[in-house]
């Protein structure tokens, strides 16, 4: 599919907004929300998405809204992606999207969602990206006549949906197994909000986020930025949520304090939907499984598997493929 035109350009809270309705341009039948937020709205979700590379004469937002309109994003379906030049819309905003992964709830049902589209690096292209999501984000609450307190992140709906209780941002940055969005601005969600609180106010001078104080990020590697499960600007409250088979990193990426797991040969450790690989390398799993299983030998592997077999006797038996079911990434076992 061609490079999208848009079919109506304008300016909300000095961000270029183009406007591309998918209840307009839906060449390809996608699935589409269909509840109406008319008189409805109660805030504005923020969520990241992955920085793209795109071809010259585009930019990622046009390339998200075109990999929705030709099927590609699943049934994500959210009202704005903005990136470091622009924004662009997808759905009228009196109608409800889903982006907040808590079904008929207010997070899907009455709120506007904006992708900030972002990458892990945090740099300036990453900084544009944000504040333009903080100016957009304050002249939608503006819009609806609503303040500070209607700012969400999408990890906030999740705690709702897991039945969490708490101030509304307690709620926006409280750990949630499930997914912690939006990623790269949650370390610094109290900046971004005071970004927005800004914007709200009028200011024209942004309140830029800090460059000088260390966040200590938890994560499975460096480079795996979505396993993140936690910032602190305390590094004892990061060594303290560290889990085993985590990281704490500093700011550049370097190692400070690791928590490794240890399974023993022929622990018992129970799968549920866990997925199998067959090699400690396999960049794809064979299918998942559940059920009872066998540490094999109680070697951890690369990328946190280690072997496992059905069934006690077979634990160190060799050849190994005669007895070795597959790998599972320790993560999976309860």
């Amino acid at each position: 599919m061609a490079i999208l035109r848009p079919d109506s350009t304008s300016t909300l809270g000095g961000v270029t907004v183009k406007e591309y309705l998918l209840t307009k341009h839906n060449p390809n039948r996608i699935d589409m929300p269909s509840v109406s937020m008319t008189g409805k709205i109660i805030g504005v979700t923020v969520h990241n998405t992955d920085w793209i590379s795109v071809a010259s004469g585009t930019t990622p937002a046009e390339q998200y809204t075109r990999a929705t309109v030709n099927g590609n994003m699943n049934d994500v379906r959210v009202h704005y992606y903005v990136d470091n030049t622009c924004a662009w819309q997808n759905l009228p905003l009196t109608l409800s999207g889903w982006h907040a992964a808590d079904g008929s709830g207010n997070g899907n049902r009455r709120t506007i969602a904006i992708e900030c589209i972002m990458s892990g690096a945090y740099n300036s292209i990453d900084k544009k990206s944000e504040d333009n999501c903080a100016k957009l984000a304050a002249a939608l609450l503006k819009q609806y006549g609503l303040g500070i307190s209607h700012l969400y992140t999408h990890t906030h709906w999740l705690n709702v949906r897991d039945g969490k209780s708490g101030t509304v941002d307690q709620l926006n940055t409280m750990q949630n197994k499930y997914k912690m969005c939006p990623l790269y601005i949650l370390p610094h969600w109290s900046a971004f909000k005071a970004k927005v609180q800004s914007y709200l106010k009028g200011s024209t001078t942004s309140t830029s986020t800090s460059t000088t104080s260390q966040i200590y990020r938890i994560r499975k590697t460096w480079a795996d930025a979505k396993s993140q499960i936690g910032a602190y600007s305390s590094l004892e409250n990061a060594k303290k949520a560290c889990k085993s088979g985590y990281t704490v990193f500093d700011s550049s990426g370097k190692v400070i304090y690791t928590s490794n797991p240890t399974f023993s040969k022929g622990q018992r450790v129970t799968l549920q939907n866990a997925p199998l690989f067959s090699s400690d390398s396999a960049k794809t799993f064979s299918k998942k499984i559940s059920g009872t299983y066998y540490i094999y030998d109680g070697k951890a592997c690369a990328n946190g598997r280690y072997r496992i077999t059905n069934t006690a006797a077979n634990c160190g038996k060799t050849p190994i493929g005669s007895y070795v079911t597959g790998y599972v990434s320790y993560d999976n076992f309860k």
